[in-house]
């Protein structure tokens, strides 16, 4: 029988692994949001209004909806480097994953320090759960593009 299986398809592509860790890191990092909780805290906000201003609270707020913004879209932006991967431009590949994962790892680190700022030092079970699915999505992701291979393509 004649036909175009998934699973002959699935046999001979170029840098299958890296491809299934960005799939699944991508996918962790769109279910946590890719940042945890970027909304700012009121706390936070009403703090830097009684210092800066609220000029300066604005400012931040936008910055911070920008950034939000930005690291719900890495987990696409992971997916996207990986099916790059598979192709001849390995390295477009690699440098989207790597300022993809970057991006979603800055929305982390900010979503920490907002936490911390915020007098939360000790997370609840709901950001917690965010946070680690995030950092494991990242860490699948930064994996892949160290794994993946730059070599030609055999042509069949």
């Amino acid at each position: 029988m004649v036909g175009f299986g998934l699973v002959d398809a699935l046999k001979d592509f170029h840098n299958k692994t890296p491809f299934f860790l960005c799939l699944t890191g991508g996918i962790l990092l769109i279910l946590s949001g890719a940042s945890g909780s970027i909304a700012l805290a009121q706390e936070l906000s009403d703090d830097f209004g009684l210092l800066f201003g609220p000029e300066f609270v604005m400012s931040f707020e936008i910055i911070m909806g920008i950034l939000g913004l930005l690291t719900s879209m890495t987990g696409l932006a992971v997916i996207i480097g990986g099916l790059v991967l598979t192709t001849q431009r390995v390295e477009l590949g690699r440098n989207i994953v790597l300022v993809a994962v970057g991006t979603g790892v800055l929305g982390l680190v900010m979503a920490l320090i907002q936490s911390v700022m915020a007098g939360r030092i000790m997370m609840d079970l709901g950001l917690q759960m965010t946070q680690s699915l995030a950092w494991i999505g990242a860490i699948l992701a930064l994996q892949a593009r160290i794994i993946a291979e730059q070599k030609p393509m055999m042509m069949q």
